[in-house]
């Protein structure tokens, strides 16, 4: 009886190692990407497998050294989570198929650099785990540029700096809709300090009808 209890467990040991084993990552379980400024940018992480049956996959995150004032979403290939939750459930991913996991980012401005670390398992064995990492990082300087036809605006150094063919106020406001500047513009080229300013996430309205969001640190 003890030799047909030790021959079963050694069977399921191979069978949970394979299954451990059997799973792909591309472009590689340790994901590396740039984030531009003030973007949201989707990042994808594609987990496939070589067995037999349908795999149901488990993605936990277990680890997060990214900037606190990062916008960071979660997907996986069935859903989309709001911010980013400790883990998720993917539904089945046929034999030879893959699903993936997908992260949302906006560094809003924040320069830095982090790692998401992840454990992926097949659902209900989380010692089976695989660790998979995203790490991302922005470029060095904290200057964030919005271009087109009609207008250059930059926010840069503790100030707006904008340029183009606006004519007429300049709103800004807090994130939860409070206005907390306004002023006119009738010139080419200008600029508006933010060093009076909290540190925070603040939206600009300009005179041509446009949004942007952008984060201002504490001077």
């Amino acid at each position: 009886m003890l030799k047909f209890i030790a021959f079963c467990f050694s069977i399921l040991v191979l069978i949970e190692c394979a299954y451990a084993q059997n799973y792909t990552f591309s472009p590689s379980e340790n994901y590396t990407g740039e984030l531009p400024m003030d973007m949201y940018t989707e990042h994808y992480m594609y987990i496939g497998h070589n067995l037999p049956d349908t795999a149901f996959i488990t993605w936990r995150v277990v680890g997060n050294t990214c900037p606190e004032e990062w916008d960071i979403q979660a997907c996986d290939y069935q859903h989309c989570y709001t911010g980013l939750p400790n883990d998720g459930d993917m539904n089945g991913v046929p034999p030879g198929g893959q699903g993936y996991l997908r992260m949302i980012v906006n560094p809003y401005t924040v320069t830095g650099s982090g790692t998401l670390h992840l454990l992926i398992y097949p659902t209900g064995q989380p010692a089976l785990y695989t660790e998979a990492f995203f790490n991302f990082s922005t470029p060095t300087a904290n200057v964030s540029v919005h271009e087109d036809s009609s207008e250059r605006i930059a926010f840069q150094s503790g100030e707006i700096a904008y340029s183009g063919n606006q004519r007429g106020n300049f709103c800004l406001y807090s994130l939860n809709g409070a206005v907390v500047a306004r002023w006119n513009v009738n010139a080419a080229t200008g600029s508006y300090s933010l060093k009076n300013l909290d540190s925070g996430i603040y939206m600009l309205a300009t005179p041509n009808g446009k949004t942007y969001t952008f984060y201002n640190p504490a001077y």
